[in-house]
């Protein structure tokens, strides 16, 4: 079977203060796949429960937790619900696109959690929590692919999505969907897609933007 190795260099820059999670309005049980991982934060375990709300239904996604962050612009300011406002290359219309493109977005397959994906991106972010800097590479010039393959074995396809300055488990899928300032949007893509059906979530500190959050996926994946 062959492999895609789906690596994006674009990095999301985003920062503020912490803000308090919002309401949960009934969305299935079903979704929380990693709720019983102990080798997950809580904060990780629910940016895999954020991740599948998305996926299971981009709609409601949209509806719910996007379209009422329209009145978050001023221009380019963008300010996150109990944030401060922060600066954005494109204004509003990242979010706009955002919206139509989960509308029309039929569901996909939930994610897992994959303990060995895990470790791959805790290996980034303790690097960057030490070291500094941005990017998808090590200091020691560990790929994501090395990383990921160094705890397990995947198939299909794999990649990885980072996201700066981001304090709580939505903010990070939102300010990921949005993918402001990068003109493919990869991160939205690797959100949406249906390829993948295991994840690996690491959020740490980061000495210039505060807080980092790096996510691994694969398409099949067997942690060693």
């Amino acid at each position: 079977m062959q492999k895609i190795s789906i690596i994006f260099i674009s990095i999301l820059l985003w920062s503020g203060f912490p803000a308090k999670q919002t309401s949960e309005k009934n969305w299935p049980d079903e979704l929380n796949t990693a709720k019983n991982s102990a080798y997950l934060t809580d904060l990780e375990q629910q940016v895999i429960l954020e991740l599948n709300k998305v996926r299971s239904n981009p709609k409601r996604f949209a509806e719910e937790y996007l379209e009422e962050l329209r009145t978050a612009y001023s221009g380019k300011l963008y300010t996150y619900p109990g944030q401060n406002p922060v600066k954005t290359q494109e204004g509003i219309r990242p979010l706009q696109e955002c919206i139509q493109v989960l509308k029309q977005t039929v569901p996909m397959p939930i994610l897992k959690p994959a303990e060995g994906l895990v470790k791959a991106a805790a290996e980034l972010a303790t690097d960057q929590q030490k070291n500094g800097g941005i990017g998808h590479i090590t200091r020691n010039g560990s790929t994501p692919q090395r990383r990921i393959e160094k705890y397990g074995e995947w198939d299909i396809c794999s990649a990885e999505d980072i996201t700066y300055g981001s304090f709580e488990a939505r903010q990070i899928v939102i300010a990921l969907l949005i993918d402001d300032g990068v003109p493919d949007r990869s991160h939205r893509k690797n959100i949406l897609n249906p390829c993948f059906h295991f994840a690996g979530v690491a959020n740490g500190s980061h000495p210039e933007y505060q807080t980092m959050c790096a996510i691994d996926y694969a398409g099949a994946y067997r942690t060693k």
